[in-house]
């Protein structure tokens, strides 16, 4: 009995704080339950983002992250639920929000930097440098956001009869607010603020929840919590506008834009072909160049046309001209960049080229392109500008539309490749589409040929070459009108130009390309860079018995990207 009667007042103690919290107002708990939902998602949205840049768009970095948050909020539901029951105060409540805070400031200054040293250590698979980065960077966080349902769950519940209804309701407005953070982070405030200053905001609204909860409890945190929360805040400013790209000394920053597809950067650099210190404008996707174009050395602007671009594998997308024997009339162009490709097939060959349809699903590439690389994005009477997915236009487009040569350009390297553009289906409606005379030149990147040993960086090569063979190839000899020119045969990732040709084009051997090559080269390829290129066209069939066929159904280029 006198045990009993020593509890009973801690007990009444525990009582009179929740009464006290309910008499703060239900709606308090409501809004807190709402808003961290919101912030939860929009950090699980905006964490995806920050990372992407450092270990591509894959289905790695995803599954990282919702494996990493839906752990997090499993220890954070149990640790939540215990903390609730030893103290059942607002604020305590209002610690584990403004801790919350504090941890989620600190990601956009620390994940740029820390994402590029985990990077270092590349003998690590990039599948476990993912999953290590979202659990050092989010998960800290996340687990606070975690503990704030079942807490609030116990400071509601003032009666065990509506418990049910009560925790019902609860965790109701979180998953409505979790459904309005997702859709505003992805639909709205990634292409307005940018990923860094979302998680900052995040990182804000925590830190006013906290004192919030602070100064409607009452105690010791309603000043000193206060305060922690307001310094917390303005140091998370200072990060707020992190940029998510890298820049090399000397190098001058453009513009960065964050669009819906990528993290742009433009900036003005050096040349990345021979001559090497030749000044160069470069377009980065993701801390990777996409398109470069020549400046002039003493300006430092874009000289008059033609285009000269800084990006050799620009050079490479001419190859299809060598087995055509001229110069293109009307083209297909899916991937933009900087606009240099169509640029350069416009201005070098302006008798020949009729029209070219460039096609991006990023409007911000081509806003860009056409301000900072002289892109004519509208009203030009050659090039045609189209915002739309490249297997979409195709399929959409009329019937009788073909065009004479294809270049895909949609590949980007570190894991930004659109799988329905890397199947047999989509490739089956190109064939469709293409002229019997014409030819479709594709840029990979990858390595060309299965090591002895050690790492395979072949695999997306070697699987684009079965599926292109098998569209292509089919009832063909010698592999139909397939043919494959690395860019530098060094056995590592690099651009490798595939070429695939109309049922009308006859088969070539590499005698008779190279014949074909010095015959136009001096009438319409001087300005190329292709004399040791063509020479390094594959022409044993490489190993096709260990990759798949890329199918709709089936395309795990994720796993198959050089890195």
């Amino acid at each position: 009995m006198a045990k009993a009667h020593a509890n009973r007042p801690r007990e009444e103690d525990k009582a009179s704080d929740r009464d006290r919290a309910l008499a703060a107002g239900p709606r308090i708990l409501y809004a807190v339950t709402f808003l961290s939902g919101a912030a939860l998602m929009g950090l699980e949205m905006s964490g995806a983002r920050l990372v992407e840049p450092h270990f591509g768009s894959t289905i790695y970095v995803w599954g990282s992250i919702i494996g990493m948050f839906m752990l997090a909020l499993s220890i954070g539901y149990w640790a939540g639920g215990r903390l609730a029951d030893h103290s059942p105060r607002l604020e305590t409540l209002g610690a584990v929000l403004l801790a919350a805070a504090l941890l989620t400031l600190a990601i956009p200054p620390l994940a740029p930097r820390f994402c590029a040293w985990i990077n270092t250590f590349e003998a690590a698979d990039v599948r476990y440098r993912t999953l290590f980065a979202s659990l050092v960077l989010f998960a800290p966080p996340s687990v606070c956001m975690g503990m704030v349902s079942p807490f609030v769950v116990r400071l509601a519940a003032s009666r065990m009869a509506a418990l049910g209804s009560v925790a019902g309701s609860l965790y109701a407005v979180s998953t409505l607010g979790s459904i309005l953070g997702t859709l505003l982070v992805s639909f709205v405030l990634v292409e307005l603020i940018g990923t860094s200053s979302i998680v900052y905001g995040i990182g804000v609204l925590l830190a006013a929840l906290a004192i919030h909860c602070f100064f409607r409890g009452g105690g010791v945190f309603r000043k000193a919590g206060t305060t922690l929360a307001i310094l917390g805040a303005g140091g998370g400013y200072l990060g707020a506008g992190t940029p998510l790209t890298q820049t090399l000394p000397g190098d001058t920053l453009l513009e960065v834009k964050e669009s819906a597809y990528h993290f742009i950067t433009i900036l003005n650099s050096r040349s990345q072909i021979p001559p090497y210190q030749l000044p160069a404008r470069l377009m980065m996707f993701n801390n990777l160049i996409e398109s470069g174009i020549l400046l002039d050395e003493n300006t430092l602007e874009i000289p008059p046309p033609p285009a000269r671009t800084a990006c050799g594998y620009v050079d490479l997308l001419h190859l299809g001209m060598v087995l055509t024997g001229k110069p293109p009339r009307n083209m297909l162009i899916i991937g933009c960049g900087g606009g240099v490709g169509p640029r350069m097939f416009k201005e070098n060959y302006p008798r020949s080229v009729a029209s070219i349809d460039v096609v991006d699903i990023d409007p911000w590439v081509f806003r860009l392109a056409e301000k900072w690389f002289e892109y004519p994005f509208s009203g030009d009477p050659v090039i045609k500008s189209h915002v739309a997915d490249g297997r979409l236009f195709v399929e959409q487009s009329a019937p009788e539309r073909k065009w004479d040569y294809i270049v895909m350009d949609a590949y980007s390297s570190g894991g930004r490749i659109p799988k329905h553009l890397i199947t047999r289906e989509f490739f089956r409606v190109i064939k469709d589409r293409l002229t019997p005379d014409g030819v479709m030149v594709i840029n990979v990147i990858s390595a060309f040929e299965k090591p002895a040993s050690g790492l395979d960086h072949s695999r997306l090569f070697r699987s684009v070459y079965k599926t292109l063979e098998e569209v292509y190839g089919a009832g063909r000899a010698n592999g139909g009108g397939l043919y494959a020119f690395p860019r530098n045969r060094s056995g590592q990732g690099e651009n490798i130009i595939m070429l695939a040709t109309g049922e009308a084009m006859p088969r070539f051997d590499a005698r008779e390309i190279d014949r074909r090559y010095r015959s136009i080269r001096n009438r319409h390829l001087s300005h190329t860079r292709l004399d040791e290129v063509v020479p390094r066209q594959i022409t044993v069939r490489p190993d096709l018995s260990d990759v798949p066929l890329l199918t709709d159904d089936f395309c795990p280029t994720d796993s198959m990207v050089h890195r």
